[in-house]
């Protein structure tokens, strides 16, 4: 009877670990497709940013 309750426990305790695991693994993967799409509308804001400066000081001339 022991015998059983602790597999049972131990089968319970290594499924949460192995679920805190690939959710873990889930969000660091989301994690780096956002930064890799946050970086690239920083850089195409900046670009834009830039040319509308241009755009502006050639106004200003």
């Amino acid at each position: 009877m022991t015998e059983t309750i602790t597999t049972i426990l131990c089968i319970g305790l290594l499924s949460i670990y192995a679920l805190l695991g690939v959710t873990f693994l889930i969000h660091s993967v989301a994690d780096i497709f956002d930064n890799r799409r946050r970086a690239k509308r920083e850089e195409e804001r900046e670009k834009r940013d830039l040319e509308y400066h241009e755009m502006r000081m050639k106004e200003f001339k």
